[in-house]
């Protein structure tokens, strides 16, 4: 049977979660099997041969100005590292509290349709009484 939703051993962070009003990141999509084998270029190999085919290995990806910036800027500097959390805290809270209010507002809509769909089935079992 075919499972969409997340396996109960995933975890979600606040930053996997994409809200409306954000940019989505373009992903490629995946090249097919058959180009994969037929395409694989020396450093594929290689890479292939040291790792043996684990697959705990990770793609690397592309890092986002603000990941360099604390990465490699607050070096020594405890202050400037200490407003940047403080910044990242209060988006992560902005980010939470649009969940919350949107999480709401679907819980009221769900209560609407199951009213309206209530609704619906007692007029049509009168309906088919009458």
């Amino acid at each position: 049977m075919g499972n969409k939703g997340p396996t109960p051993a995933q975890e979600l962070a606040i930053d996997d979660i994409k809200v409306d009003d954000e940019s989505p990141s373009s992903k490629p999509a995946p090249p097919s099997t058959s180009s994969i084998v037929n395409k694989k270029t020396k450093t594929d190999v290689e890479r292939e041969q040291l790792f043996e085919g684990s697959s705990d290995v990770e793609t690397p990806r592309k890092k986002s100005t603000q990941e360099i910036l604390t990465k490699y800027k607050f070096k020594g500097d405890a202050a400037a590292a200490a407003a940047h959390a403080k910044q990242k805290l209060m988006e992560r809270q902005e980010k939470l509290a649009r969940i919350t209010e949107q999480s709401a507002e679907l819980e009221s809509e769900a209560e609407n349709f199951a009213n309206l769909a209530t609704q619906i089935r007692k007029n049509m079992e009168n309906k088919w009484w009458k």
